[in-house]
């Protein structure tokens, strides 16, 4: 077996010395390299090693320009060795070769930031910085979509040196670091930009959200009115102020604020959304879902009926590919076929769905489709165009009459459930019936039906508010609950709620905790579908997030939740899977999805609701 392996390793190696660039033409003479080099080029064609390794030694070592000549004549389609060959030959002050290079290495991964980063570098380097700068705006993107916040910051750099005078640089800069979770470093950024530039929105209305961030929520209203009189009819401003006078429970500041927004543009998703969160707080469910899921209609367009099905399906669409929005993967698609297999089961839609389900399990033969739910890709709009217009589309998106008698189960001893809440360390209770029968149905129903799981979480699927989960059924859920538990949430706001959607497949959330004062949670798919009833629902540890460091930089920093919660001892707090179960806790409190397993079917998968109450701030 070892000897075999061996001499496939050097056929491997054989095959590496006569690889030619192109068409089968004898390859000129190549520059020479080490043994350790051909080596090394040998581990990197049997995935021992990474493009950067390779790149590294080209970079130090003596016979870079061989080691590069040769892995793009292993590998003619990997854009970083042309890139770093475009690197090499800048380098030797060969600046058409470097630019023909860089330019085939941009064709074939143009959204690899490491990729845009040289191709910066070689074309100022050659004078060409109108190409340039067209570029920068296509490349902060893609360097924005992965997340990559060293080269932004590095294409920002570029992009100073290009525009000295510009703001825009600048700005960028501050916003990557608010990625990054560099948040002092950005608040900064932001002070300096608003000494030399003056009150400007685009500057105040990011600086008072890292104040929101860290819960410094004062500071935050100050500054959102700032920008508001810095810009009067700023439907952003005035949207952020108004949220933000909420949180401090100045309703008549907030509705003012959030009336004129909504005075000044009636369409704008933002003002729909915070207006009907006012409104809802103000007990004015009807008028609070009409807005909301206006925010909806703003945002993906009026809900498709029969009446325009048909026409929505041929309508011109302007997609644009490197919108996040647009990005898809398997376990998305695999639940939009079941769920418009079930529309079209129950009558809800009409058989002009039939051939959308055809090009969506077309799509899923497509090579590109990968098995990790954690990789999302990008299809082509002209080669799928019913996947096109339907995609993400409110398809079936009905706002259905809830119950006439109440949600929440008025029978249960809501006094001693809030009694345990408050006596509890940590603060925490769990529901059983927690929804009256009716209810529990409606829901049900409504999840199944609503085609407003657009987000897509690695393996699992998200409906937010803005997105449609906004109905009177769950804003009337949302203010019953609260109505019920008066010591515990009656002086905290609804802030946001979600749904999420679970394939047995994949995980779920895993460890965080969230920036509100009360956590309710609850699932409605029947326990019918629980495959292990000791499993199933919700882990809560027994201390919650640290008040002095920034919440959303450490939900991202997985390692850094664990090595907190194992040095201060945390506890585990097993809460199993039960339909209709809800468990009511404190927001900082860290949490994760329990492991489940469900059968398989599109009503068998999980379901869980999640209502946020307050901010941590109280």
């Amino acid at each position: 077996m070892l000897t075999r392996f061996r001499r496939k390793l050097g056929k491997l190696k054989d095959q590496l010395e006569r690889r030619v660039e192109s068409g089968g033409k004898p390859r000129p003479v190549q520059a020479p390299i080490t043994e350790a080099d051909k080596n090394l080029l040998l581990q990197w064609l049997t995935g021992e090693v990474d493009d950067e390794a390779v790149v590294e030694r080209a970079k130090t070592g003596a016979d870079g320009a061989g080691v590069l000549e040769r892995a793009c004549a292993a590998r003619p389609g990997n854009a970083r060795m042309w890139a770093a060959r475009a690197e090499l030959s800048l380098k030797a002050g060969d600046c058409e070769t470097a630019l023909e290079q860089v330019e085939h290495a941009f064709t074939l991964g143009r959204v690899e930031p490491p990729v845009g980063l040289v191709y910066l570098h070689v074309h100022i380097a050659a004078d060409r910085r109108k190409r340039a700068l067209a570029a920068l705006p296509e490349l902060l993107e893609n360097a924005r979509h992965v997340s990559a916040h060293g080269a932004r910051l590095e294409m920002c750099r570029y992009w100073q040196d290009l525009e000295p005078d510009s703001i825009e640089p600048l700005l960028e800069s501050a916003r990557t670091r608010v990625a990054a979770g560099e948040l002092d470093t950005a608040i900064a950024e932001f002070r300096a930009l608003h000494t030399a530039f003056g009150a400007r929105t685009d500057v105040l209305l990011p600086l008072a959200a890292i104040y929101q961030d860290l819960v410094r929520t004062e500071d935050a209203l100050r500054v959102y009115l700032e920008a508001v009189a810095a810009a009067p009819d700023s439907v952003d401003a005035l949207c952020m102020a108004g949220a933000c006078a909420l949180d401090l429970r100045d309703t008549a500041s907030a509705d003012k604020l959030l009336s004129r927004a909504y005075e000044i543009d009636s369409n704008s998703p933002f003002g729909q959304y915070y207006l009907g969160l006012l409104r809802l707080d103000q007990g004015r469910i009807d008028e609070a879902a009409q807005l909301i899921l206006g925010a909806r209609s703003s945002i993906r367009g009026e809900p498709w009926n029969d009446d325009n099905f048909g026409a929505n399906l041929v309508a011109p669409t302007k997609l644009n590919v490197a919108d996040a929005e647009w990005t898809s993967a398997r376990f998305k698609l695999t639940h939009d076929i079941e769920q418009f297999q079930y529309l079209r089961l129950k009558g809800l839609v009409g058989p002009a769905l039939d051939a959308v389900i055809a090009e969506y399990q077309a799509v899923l033969r497509n090579p590109k489709l990968h098995e990790d739910a954690n990789r999302m890709v990008v299809l082509e709009p002209t080669r799928y165009p019913l996947l096109a217009r339907s995609y993400k589309s409110p398809l079936n998106a009905a706002d259905p009459e809830p119950p006439r008698s109440p949600l929440v189960n008025p029978d249960l001893a809501w006094k001693d459930i809030e009694a345990r809440y408050l006596d509890s360390k940590p603060n925490l209770v769990y529901i059983d019936d927690l929804l009256t029968p009716e209810a529990l149905a409606a829901i049900r129903a409504y999840c199944l039906e609503s085609t407003f799981w657009n987000q897509l979480k690695g393996g699992y699927l998200g409906a937010n508010m803005p997105d449609g989960f906004s109905g009177r059924l769950l804003l009337r859920i949302a203010s019953e609950l609260r109505a019920r538990m008066p010591r515990v949430i009656r002086d905290h706001s609804l802030q946001t709620m979600w749904g999420h959607k679970y394939d047995s497949r994949y995980a779920g959330m895993s460890v965080h905790a969230d920036v509100a004062a009360i956590n309710a949670n609850f699932w409605i798919t029947p326990d019918s579908a629980n495959l292990d009833p000791q499993s199933g629902g919700l882990v809560v540890y027994s201390h919650d997030a640290p008040r002095d460091r920034n919440l959303w930089r450490l939900n991202i920093e997985r390692e850094a939740i664990d090595a907190y919660l194992e040095s201060v001892g945390a506890e585990k707090v097993k809460v199993p899977y039960r339909a209709n179960r809800a468990v009511i806790f404190d927001s900082a409190l860290f949490h994760e999805t329990d492991t489940f397993r469900f059968r398989e079917g599109y009503e068998n998968r999980r379901v869980s609701v999640t209502m946020l109450y307050g901010t941590r701030a109280g």
